[in-house]
């Protein structure tokens, strides 16, 4: 089975903008001016522009968490709006058609810390915890409210190991299984 990761894309993107850091510090040290004259760093003091390097660095890594798990959360809330089609099959019909679209479109504004929690059981709990932890991460990110506490920092690198963890993981047990073959019923009840 192929695992279509939806993070892969996101990921992919911050692992290339990682190659350029080390290509332009590359290109620092060996003062390639050919290479330089045509930006920034031209006439710009090699401490100045690790410096610069280094902070853009960490932006991209922050940047790469905010898209990982904006794409994560968007997945999970994906997968329980088209959990309710099983809602809608249910009786009695009408009230559960209705319970059925009131889900789907109120899911996108419930708190993500809940919809994780309706994965316990199926999830690794220390997966969901980490998944917690990654959003506070995030969350601090996105606000940087100088109120608050750091949350203790991740790399994009755990980040998406985690996140993809989870995935297959909901995919695993929310994906009914197929049949490899069609069951025989003359076969079967021979058996009996």
């Amino acid at each position: 089975m192929k695992f279509d990761n939806p993070l892969e894309p996101v990921y992919r993107a911050f692992l290339v903008a990682s190659d350029c850091f080390s290509l332009a510090e590359r290109t620092m040290q060996i003062q390639h001016e050919e290479l330089i004259q045509s930006t920034r760093f031209h006439g710009v003091a090699t401490s100045e522009i690790y410096i610069a390097l280094e902070g853009a660095e960490k932006q991209v890594a922050d940047l790469a968490i905010l898209a990982l798990f904006a794409t994560f959360e968007r997945f999970v809330i994906e997968h329980l709006q088209t959990a309710n089609q099983l809602l809608a099959t249910g009786y009695p019909y009408r009230y559960s058609t209705r319970l059925a679209q009131k889900f789907r479109s109120e899911v996108e504004y419930w708190k993500f810390d809940e919809v994780l929690n309706l994965f316990k059981g199926e999830v690794d709990a220390n997966l969901i915890g980490q998944v917690k932890q990654i959003k506070q991460y995030r969350d601090w990110i996105a606000h940087q409210n100088p109120d608050k506490a750091n949350p203790r920092r991740v790399t994009p690198e755990r980040v998406f190991e985690v996140l993809t963890s989870v995935i297959e993981q909901i995919r695993l047990t929310h994906t009914p299984p197929t049949l490899e073959q069609p069951v025989d019923t003359d076969t079967t009840a021979a058996l009996v």
